[in-house]
């Protein structure tokens, strides 16, 4: 008699798993350092500058959520800004920092940056560094 297929596979064969193996030990030292280290804080690799023209009406997303990005400084030229770093917080005026004009704003995340300007249409400028890889 001919044999008949299997129609149902072991599920072991189907995903292809590899047969159970013990982990071999890798050997490492831990040293406990009292006192201080000396750390040192990487270069920027590189950046990005630019300005853009923000209404009173809409709140515009002038950055973008960027990993690599180490900070972020922003400036107001003509008037006052609110900042959100999210678009949901874009919805409520009180959600947002109200930063005034002509005071540099840095921002230590990697988070999106919205701004709307405050009491007139204005000028945000802004300065990205990214980290060194």
């Amino acid at each position: 008699m001919d044999e008949q297929p299997v129609m149902e596979p072991d599920v072991r064969e189907v995903l292809q798993e590899e047969p159970d193996a013990p982990m071999t030990a890798i050997p490492v030292k831990v040293e406990c350092v009292d006192g201080p280290v000396r750390v040192q804080v990487l270069p920027d690799k590189g950046g990005a500058t630019g300005t853009r023209t923000v209404k009173t009406t809409k709140a515009v997303k002038l950055l973008v959520a960027d990993a690599r990005r180490k900070s972020a400084v922003l400036i107001s030229m003509d008037q006052n800004m609110r900042v959100a770093f999210s678009e949901a917080a874009t919805q409520a005026p009180s959600a947002m920092a109200l930063w005034p004009k002509l005071v540099p704003l840095t921002v230590p995340a990697t988070v999106e940056v919205w701004v709307i300007a405050e009491g007139g249409d204005t000028s945000v400028s802004y300065q990205t560094a990214l980290w060194a890889q």
